[in-house]
């Protein structure tokens, strides 16, 4: 008889971002080969009518949603269930420290520097932030989030930089295990060649690190159209930037994953100008799709992209810029149809969800 599998998670569909992603899709895999599947979540904002998702309102007192989260784990995992968190890593390990359960951890990214940016406590780069003089506030979090990697059984990285991360916050490196984040392929059909609507289409959170406003400046500057995909807090102001006369930049919004692959397909060339990505779904999907890709240079585009095979990864700080790269690639016709060739090829044998989402679940029945 198959265990029951639980997964958390502090966002899920249709909120966005990867740990939203990974759960969904990687729980639909799970369903598939028939295994009892229960999902805990924070609400929000709006909600999908899943019969097999908890949902905990986010209210105004935290603590109040953050003690309901624990006991919602207590009460839905009994002895043998298989414990997988994809967020809310301290109510994880709260409640599994109280049944003792046994769970494993998957880190999306430094969760400690993402709130840091959002809340303005620092403007360090994810590399810098390891090193910088934290408030107190930033360091009790840091030293929860600690203890829930430390007493998990396994930790799950998509990428090398995340692997040394969790390493030096005191994980052992016998319970590091580095699985790439993937996608379905047959969700993702080769583009084929037609006219194109957009010179570049670019897919992200729209939020201050993803590097939209430069994005969006070259792009006028250049005379290129640009099709943005997302939502999030720095859509009115993109938008704002974004109008005049000489504009060729469209917005999106959303879209459902059965229609990315259409989508992506209107665009000549991938562009992902985020300061910092662990590994980006984004990226995987526009691979997977044959799109030449261009990223901003950080270990989470250098996991993805191979630079000068499939796309090319730049550096403002090595000479080469963004407008460099995207006239570079631009301009080459035969650069253009040898990296979307590259780029498929690729993404199916290091970021094809068949293969990665089985050596998650080996892990967690072990």
């Amino acid at each position: 008889m198959k265990p029951n599998i639980l997964l958390i998670t502090s966002v899920y569909p249709p909120q966005v971002g990867g740990p939203a992603i990974f759960t969904s899709r990687f729980s639909r895999w799970l369903l598939e080969k028939n295994y009892s599947v229960n999902i805990i979540t924070y609400l929000t904002d709006k909600k999908n009518d899943y019969s097999n998702v908890s949902y905990i309102t986010l209210r105004q007192n935290r603590l109040i949603s953050f003690i309901e989260f624990i006991f919602k784990i207590l009460t839905m995992s009994g002895k043998n269930t298989l414990i997988l968190s994809n967020g809310a890593f301290i109510e994880t390990y709260i409640a599994c420290r109280m049944s003792r359960r046994k769970y494993i951890l998957k880190i999306p990214g430094d969760h400690v520097w993402e709130l840091s940016k959002n809340r303005g406590w620092t403007k360090k780069s994810i590399e810098e932030f390891q090193f910088e003089k934290l408030n107190y506030k930033q360091r009790i979090f840091r030293m929860l989030n600690n203890l829930a990697l430390k007493n998990a059984d396994f930790v799950i990285t998509p990428s090398i930089q995340l692997s040394v991360f969790a390493h030096n916050w005191g994980v052992k490196k016998e319970k590091i295990k580095i699985i790439y984040n993937c996608v379905n392929p047959d969700h993702f059909d080769k583009i084929e060649s037609q006219t194109k609507q957009y010179d570049l289409v670019t897919t992200c959170r729209l939020v201050p690190w993803k590097g939209l406003e430069e994005l969006i400046k070259i792009s006028i500057r250049l005379n290129l159209k640009l099709l943005i995909i997302g939502d999030g807090p720095l859509l009115p102001h993109l938008k704002s930037l974004a109008q005049g006369e000489t504009s060729n930049i469209s917005f999106a919004g959303r879209i459902e994953n059965s229609q990315i692959s259409k989508v992506l397909s209107t665009a000549k060339i991938f562009v992902l100008n985020s300061e910092y990505e662990a590994t980006s779904y984004a990226l995987i999907e526009a691979k997977m799709c044959g799109l030449p890709v261009l990223a901003k240079r950080n270990d989470g585009s250098l996991t993805v992209v191979r630079d000068g095979i499939d796309g090319f990864v730049y550096s403002a700080s090595e000479g080469f810029t963004l407008d460099s790269a995207i006239i570079k690639l631009s301009t080459s016709n035969e650069l253009l149809e040898s990296f979307a060739s590259e780029s498929r090829v690729d993404a199916l044998l290091r970021f094809n969800e068949k293969i990665n989402f089985a050596k998650i679940l080996d892990l967690m029945e072990i």
